[in-house]
């Protein structure tokens, strides 16, 4: 029969376990005992799966488990393995008003009262370290987030961007990116004003990361530009997310207030290639993008295909010669 524990609330700042498990009573008794080595390790670092794999390699010494999993709203979760067994123990960490997430063990057999106690002290040596990768995880979110509109800021796209031009060389996989312009933005902040022109930011962000993938992020390059990384994706796959985009865009009934305000985005596309610098991919992107403005806005354009074109221009024209 399956047993599944009612996750319990453990209140660091009220709660003072102590264990009747005999023979593990020992091991926690001595000053260099589990607490204090746990203690210790916990404090070396503010990365919150090097602290839960440190506390689950601890408590697996002790108590015999099939899984472990640690899981936080803001933090996402972490699990030990795919497996999970009939019988489970939860339990949600809480420090003062904070709640640090919940904690799961599962087995085929039932945990004794002795093994939960012993689990209860043990987790008093994991929440201040977790509650402290929990706010620099918070703040190094929020440094790398913008403001208005919650998607990436520059910095977190320089960072992304690195990371997946390196992934693609590695894997040999494709990795393309979109650069998004608002047509006439300025006309929006001139007749409606800047709060209508943040109004507009913040919904064309959530329109854009409603039609586009969920592998797809999205980022704020500055002003109203934007730019959507798009790994493992082609020159072909590239320009009909853009479309995507674009033509969700246009379908979108942007309000502020009591006023509909109708907008447009032009696209450019553009595909890395193995042997350029990111400068110049950002480069080829751009300038598809003003290509697409100068084409009457509202459009998507490839630069590659643009380059093919002006390939194919100049070659005619020197034959022509």
């Amino acid at each position: 029969m399956t047993t599944n524990k009612k996750a319990d609330t453990i209140d660091f700042t009220k709660a003072r376990l102590v264990s009747t498990y005999n023979e593990l009573s020992k091991h926690l008794a001595d000053s260099d005992d589990i607490i204090s080595r746990l203690t210790r390790r916990l404090q070396t670092t503010l990365d919150i799966k090097h602290i839960i794999n440190m506390f689950v390699e601890e408590v697996g010494k002790l108590i015999s488990f099939d899984q472990f999993e640690y899981s936080c709203e803001t933090a996402g979760s972490y699990l030990t393995s795919e497996k999970r067994a009939a019988h489970s123990c939860n339990y949600k960490l809480k420090l003062q008003n904070d709640n640090l997430g919940e904690v799961s063990l599962t087995r085929s057999k039932k945990f004794k009262e002795e093994e939960l106690a012993i689990l209860e002290r043990l987790m008093g040596t994991l929440v201040f370290p977790l509650k402290n990768a929990l706010m620099y995880k918070h703040a190094l979110d929020a440094s790398l987030q913008d403001a208005l509109t919650g998607c990436g800021n520059k910095r977190a796209l320089d960072a992304a961007l690195t990371q997946e031009a390196e992934l693609s060389k590695r894997h040999n996989h494709p990795l393309s990116i979109v650069t998004i312009d608002i047509d006439h933005f300025k006309n929006i902040n001139d007749q409606y004003g800047h709060a209508a022109g943040d109004d507009i930011l913040k919904q064309l962000v959530e329109s854009m990361i409603n039609s586009a993938r969920k592998s797809d992020l999205c980022y704020r390059s500055g002003g109203e530009e934007f730019i959507v990384l798009l790994n493992k994706t082609s020159e072909v796959g590239a320009r009909i997310i853009a479309e995507r985009l674009r033509l969700a865009v246009s379908k979108t009934r942007f309000v502020h207030g009591d006023k509909i305000i109708p907008l447009t985005i032009s696209l450019g596309t553009a595909t890395f290639r193995n042997d350029e610098k990111l400068a110049s991919l950002m480069e080829r992107s751009d300038k598809a993008l003003y290509k697409a403005k100068s084409k009457g806005r509202n459009k998507v354009v490839s630069a590659e295909f643009q380059e093919r074109k002006q390939a194919t221009s100049a070659s005619k024209n020197q034959q022509s010669a």
